[in-house]
């Protein structure tokens, strides 16, 4: 099949375009820099200079293709880029445009925690572009992922480096809330095998690794895997936000923000069963994931 990917050079979605690209798609980006594009995907990949933001350039993209894959999202709000622009009006324009170009197949990275009274506005609209997703009248399927982790994340890279560098673990909060971290090669699986499967269609899939973890349990895990014991200071989150906002307005890329904040002090765990029967999933345990790209 021929796909549209949005999204295609983030940290996800360049391991779900080699996976598609590797089973034997053929796969069209949407691509707002071509040049770096071409550095960081396969040269097999067909790339369509565009941007969510411009509804207007995602029709030359979409023309010869038979279904999308739609994996843009933000967690820093910059401009104009706003949770409501990025994920509910670029969802429902990329729909259209899909509807226009005569495309049943649709599928959609959401987050696991998207609900409509969710306490943060990240997952309040990742819930409502799951509505219209929902509502398009298009073969969809949604999946909903915990924490992703992989080679060159912002998750466990990043607390990794810290272990390496710092005297003591600095962990935000008591760190006692659950999270199901996944391996990115799970999440892109379930995308590749998805694409050409009708016992997919219209189903919400939640997506979690093997096991449930606080936070402390995945530092702790991180520590052994590169062989270092070091202290938890825990920070009360009342005196990490202030440096959230600043690092948010300074930084393109902050290490922490006001809407991570309000994630991890909920558990953000479920029962990937469905995923697991329908793609035949074998999901890695924590320490044995990371172990492929952190090294003592």
């Amino acid at each position: 099949m021929r796909i549209f990917v949005t999204g295609g050079t983030g940290f996800v979605g360049r391991e779900v375009v080699r996976q598609l690209h590797g089973v034997g798609h053929k796969v069209h980006c949407l691509v707002r820099n071509p040049e770096r594009a071409g550095r960081l995907l396969p040269s097999a990949v067909e790339l369509h200079p565009g941007d969510l933001t411009d509804p207007s350039s995602l029709s030359a993209g979409l023309k010869e293709c038979q279904a999308v894959v739609h994996l843009v999202g933000i967690i820093v709000e910059k401009g104009r880029s706003t949770f409501e622009r990025i994920h509910v009006q670029g969802t429902e324009d990329l729909l259209k445009a899909a509807a226009e170009a005569g495309i049943r197949r649709f599928i959609h990275m959401s987050a696991l925690g998207s609900r409509p009274n969710a306490a943060g506005r990240y997952h309040q609209t990742k819930y409502r572009a799951e509505q219209a997703v929902i509502q398009s009248g298009l073969d969809w399927t949604i999946f909903r992922p915990s924490v992703i982790y992989g080679p060159g994340d912002q998750f466990v890279t990043l607390l990794a480096r810290i272990i390496q560098a710092a005297p003591v673990v600095p962990v935000i909060g008591r760190g006692e809330s659950r999270v199901q971290p996944i391996s990115v090669r799970n999440v892109a699986s379930c995308f590749a095998l998805a694409v050409g499967n009708p016992l997919s269609y219209r189903k919400i899939y939640e997506l979690g690794g093997s096991q449930r973890l606080t936070y402390n349990q995945i530092y702790q895990s991180i520590a052994h895997v590169l062989e270092k014991k070091k202290m938890a200071l825990h920070i009360p989150i009342p005196l990490v936000k202030p440096s959230a906002l600043i690092s948010e307005l300074l930084l393109p890329k902050p290490p922490i923000t006001r809407e991570q904040l309000i994630m991890i002090q909920e558990d953000n765990v479920c029962d990937p069963s469905e995923a697991v029967h329908d793609f035949g999933l074998e999901l890695l345990d924590f320490e044995e994931g990371i172990r492929e790209f952190v090294k003592p």
